[in-house]
């Protein structure tokens, strides 16, 4: 784990695929996210009050436009916005939550 005064920033922003966003960190480590884990983790209020309601066993279906990233946007210094084809954009990922969704090096979620 890293302190946040680190200022631990993303360096580099790019799709490996359709599916798939590489983000690469100022301190070196490199992380490959998939659509849908990006989708599910989704920390705008609508998404978060949906899961909660749900319950934690609760396994979203997406549409391709939910999964179809049009654009990312930083917020800041601490965040980036990602807008989504189907017209979800309400949620500020920081950088400390796309750390903790980092897929570890053996291929499982971060937060499985």
């Amino acid at each position: 784990m890293y302190a946040m005064n680190e200022r631990i920033t993303p360096v580099s922003i790019t799709r490996s695929d359709a599916r798939m966003l590489r983000i690469t960190w100022s301190d070196g480590k490199v992380c490959e996210y998939s659509m849908p884990h990006l989708r599910k983790n989704c920390p705008c209020a609508t998404c978060q009050a949906d899961l909660a309601a749900k319950g934690a066993f609760y396994i979203p279906l997406f549409t391709a436009d939910a999964l179809t990233l049009e654009k990312v946007v930083p917020q800041g210094h601490y965040a980036l916005q990602f807008h989504w084809k189907d017209g979800h954009h309400t949620g500020i990922y920081d950088y400390a939550l796309l750390r903790r969704l980092c897929p570890r090096a053996d291929g499982e979620d971060a937060s499985a």
